[in-house]
């Protein structure tokens, strides 16, 4: 039966520093070995004994994340294990999740070493959010393989756990699904009720109640908590300033447009006038030449007048000019 104290809330494993704890806490060894061999397929006795390389939360303050990764393991047979737990995505994250993979392959051997001594780098992510969008597995696997999808080599992999997509879980992966759960708990009832279902769950529920109660935890999670609201904060201050900023270049782009198209109003209404205009002047001067040959053929000025429309003055001044 879990014991709880009412005024402890259920700290998540989803809070970085909680999962930090949780994990390299030693007398919880037995729960990170059983997470271990549920999702990485490992010799047998490669986690008889784990060494924890990076221990302790971040010294330069727990409102920054100061460690480069979580939880860097190295197991008994040497093999480098990155855990690590992300709740938000960036454009960033694969790349940076395959670059401190490739580090710490790349770090193993030393100058004038063999290559044979090269051990296995393991990257093992738990997400909160969706890595591979055209993809439903909770559980997905990175190898280096060759063009016709061959394993190359399993020096480097990478291991992503979707949360997301815990319901996809096979039914046979049963251990998985627990894990995953105990992730996902936010309840005392739901811890409760994942108690039940193994052994092996119901220790790593009692654990996860004794990282709760730790004023170290709490306080990591507060931080990471206002953390978060003053990101919120910051990004909605953010977002408001980009509306206001869309909305100015929209009411710009309107009266770019309202004077683009008042220019073009008035330059079509200034090229009909000047159209009309030299219409008009170029039937005036085929009225005028038309007159100027009839006063050489001698025709009366009077009938001429009829003829064009010319007033009586305009021939008369027509004729001075022939």
């Amino acid at each position: 039966m879990l014991k709880f104290e009412e005024q402890i809330a259920i700290l998540p494993l989803t809070i970085d520093g909680v999962f930090k704890m949780y994990f390299e806490d030693p007398r919880n060894l037995p729960q990170l070995r059983d997470f271990l061999i549920t999702h990485l397929e490992l010799e047998n006795d490669d986690l008889d004994t784990i060494q924890i390389l990076n221990p302790g939360l971040p010294k330069d303050g727990i409102n920054d994340k100061g460690f480069t990764v979580d939880l860097l393991l190295k197991t008994k047979l040497g093999n480098d294990i990155h855990l690590e737990m992300q709740t938000s995505t960036h454009m960033s994250f694969e790349a940076r999740i395959q670059l401190y993979n490739a580090r710490k392959a790349g770090g193993q051997i030393k100058v004038g070493q063999d290559y044979t001594n090269m051990k296995r780098t393991i990257s093992l992510v738990i997400t909160k959010f969706s890595v591979f969008k055209d993809a439903d597995d909770y559980h997905e696997t990175i190898l280096m393989r060759r063009k016709n999808g061959k394993v190359f080599t399993n020096a480097q992999e990478i291991h992503i756990i979707d949360l997301t997509k815990i319901n996809s879980i096979k039914t046979n992966e049963r251990q998985k699904y627990l894990w995953g759960m105990l992730f996902m708990v936010e309840t005392k009832e739901e811890l409760e009720m994942l108690a039940k279902e193994s052994t092996e769950m119901a220790d790593a529920t009692e654990k996860l109640i004794e990282v709760s109660a730790d004023e170290r935890a709490q306080a990591y999670a507060l931080s990471r908590e206002n953390a978060e609201f003053a990101r919120l904060l910051h990004e909605t201050g953010l977002r408001e300033q980009m509306e206001q900023q869309t909305e100015q270049m929209k009411q710009q782009i309107e009266q770019k447009k309202q004077q683009l198209e008042q220019n073009e109003k008035e330059y079509q209404e200034a090229l009909e006038a000047a159209t009309e205009q030299a219409t008009h002047q170029g039937i005036e001067l085929g009225t005028i030449e038309t007159a100027k040959r009839m006063l050489a053929e001698n025709v009366t000025a009077d009938f001429i007048s009829k003829v064009t429309n010319l007033k009586m003055e305009k021939i008369q001044a027509l004729q001075l000019e022939v």
